[in-house]
C-alpha cells in the first residue's frame, strides 16, 4: 500500500470493513460517523450466505464469534384458507447465516485497531481532491476518502450529484418481534399477489433470545398511512400464524423502507472512492447488502497490497474500480430481475407447482446474484 492518509466516511460495516482494510496496509486512518454513540440498535435482521461467509473469514474480516441463527432451506408458503402456518409451494434449498444487524456491526468494530481515529458525532463535506470539511470549519486533506456512508451518501451526491436512487414503485415493511416457538432453521417467503413476506430467526439483542425478523414487500398502495395498509394486508393475505406475529409487531418496532435502484457511473472520482449503498443500491432480494460492502473493502486491501509501497493511489483506485464496478452493477441487474419476479408481476401462486417454481426462478436469472457474488479471482485473503 502506498503510504498516507485515508478517510473513510461513514462507521457501520462497510466504514468498519474500509478501517481495518486500510489500516492493515499502513494507512492512517480516520472514520467519520455522523451519529454518536452506539450503532448496535439500527437494524433488523442480516443474512449470509455460508459459501460468501467463508470467503469472509478466509480475509480476515468475520469470525464465528458473532451470535447467528442458521437456515438450511426456504419455505415458500401460500394462505390456504385451512392452514394455521399456510400450505407448502415449494421447499427451496437455501444455505445462510443470519445476523442481528447490531451484533454484525459489533464484531467489525471490534476488528477496527485501536490506532484508527474513529470519530463518532462528525458529520462531514467533501470536496475535491480527498478534502473534508469538518464541522469546526477546518479542512483536512487525504490520499484517499472512502465514501462509506450508506444509501443517502452524502459523498456520492458530492463526487457524482446526477446521480440519485429510483424508486421501484413498491416499498418493503420490516421489523422484529420474539420469537418464542420452536427452532426454525428456514427461510419462509409467503406468497401474496404483488407482493411477499420474508421470515426468519435472528438473535436477540443478548445473543440468546430469539426474535422474527420479517420484511413484507408489497406494491399495493403508497407510502402514506403505511401501518393501516400493512395491517390489512397481512391479515388479507398471510396464514393467520404469521399474520399474528406481523400485526402484534409494536409499532416502534417497525418502519418503512422504499425500494430503490442505484448504481454509479464509476466507483471511483478522482481521489475519492464509494463502496456499499454508497456505490450500488440493489433491492433487497438478493440478500446481499452486507456481504457488497465488506467485499469493497476487501478488494481495497487487496488492490493496496498488489501495488505496494512503491506505488501510486491511482493504481489502486483503477484496480479497486476494475474489479468492484462490474460486481455491482451485475448485483443492481439481478436484483431488478427478482423484484420484478416476485413483487411487480407476481404468478398465480395457486397453480404453482415445485416443478414451476423451480423453471420461475430459474427465469430470473435469480442464482446469478442471491446471496451475493463471489470474491473474483484476483482477490487475495490472508
Amino acid at each position: 500500500m502506498p503510504v498516507g492518509r485515508v478517510a473513510v466516511v461513514g462507521g457501520s460495516i462497510t466504514g468498519c470493513a474500509f478501517a481495518v482494510a486500510a489500516a492493515r496496509g499502513g494507512a492512517e486512518v480516520t472514520v467519520y460517523e455522523r451519529t454518536t454513540g452506539e450503532l448496535a440498535d439500527r437494524g433488523v435482521g442480516i443474512a449470509l450466505h455460508v459459501d460468501r461467509y467463508a470467503e469472509l473469514v478466509a480475509a480476515g474480516y468475520l469470525d464465528d464469534t458473532t451470535p447467528w441463527r442458521n437456515v438450511v432451506g426456504r419455505k415458500w408458503l401460500l394462505d390456504d384458507g385451512d392452514s394455521a402456518r399456510g400450505r407448502l409451494v415449494w421447499d427451496q434449498p437455501a444455505a445462510f447465516r443470519m445476523y442481528n444487524w447490531g451484533q454484525l456491526w459489533q464484531g467489525l468494530r471490534r476488528r477496527v485497531p485501536a490506532e484508527v481515529d474513529y470519530r463518532g458525532g462528525t458529520p462531514v463535506t467533501v470536496g475535491p481532491d480527498g478534502e473534508i470539511g469538518l464541522p469546526d470549519g477546518t479542512r483536512e486533506h487525504y490520499d484517499v476518502v472512502v465514501g462509506a456512508d450508506g444509501y443517502g451518501s452524502a459523498v456520492r451526491a458530492a463526487v457524482f450529484p446526477t446521480i440519485r436512487p429510483q424508486y421501484s414503485g413498491y416499498a418493503m415493511w420490516r421489523g422484529s418481534c420474539r420469537w418464542e416457538h420452536e427452532p426454525m432453521d428456514d427461510l419462509i417467503s409467503i406468497c401474496v399477489p404483488n407482493g411477499q413476506g420474508v421470515m426468519y430467526r435472528i438473535p436477540g439483542a443478548d445473543g440468546d433470545e430469539d426474535r422474527l425478523s420479517w420484511g413484507f414487500y408489497s406494491s399495493v398502495g403508497g407510502l402514506a398511512d403505511a401501518r393501516p395498509a400493512l395491517l390489512a394486508l397481512a391479515r388479507k393475505y398471510f396464514p393467520p400464524f404469521w399474520a399474528d406475529l406481523v400485526t402484534g409487531t409494536p409499532e416502534s418496532e417497525t418502519l418503512i423502507q422504499p425500494i430503490n435502484d442505484l448504481v454509479v457511473d464509476a466507483y471511483t472520482s478522482g481521489r475519492t472512492l464509494v463502496a456499499g449503498d454508497a456505490a450500488a443500491i440493489a433491492r433487497p432480494h438478493v440478500a446481499s447488502g452486507a456481504v457488497k460492502g465488506i467485499q469493497d473493502a476487501v478488494a481495497f486491501e487487496t488492490a493496496c497490497r498488489a501495488v505496494g509501497p512503491a506505488g501510486s493511489w491511482d493504481e489502486v483506485l483503477a484496480r479497486y474500480q476494475a474489479d468492484r464496478y462490474p460486481a455491482g452493477a451485475d448485483l443492481v441487474r439481478v436484483a431488478r430481475a427478482m423484484g420484478y419476479a416476485m413483487v411487480e408481476d407476481t404468478p398465480d401462486w395457486a397453480t404453482m407447482t415445485p416443478e414451476r417454481m423451480v423453471d420461475w426462478w430459474a427465469a430470473q436469472h435469480a442464482d446469478d446474484g442471491f446471496g451475493g457474488h463471489a470474491l473474483g479471482a484476483s482477490i487475495s485473503v490472508r
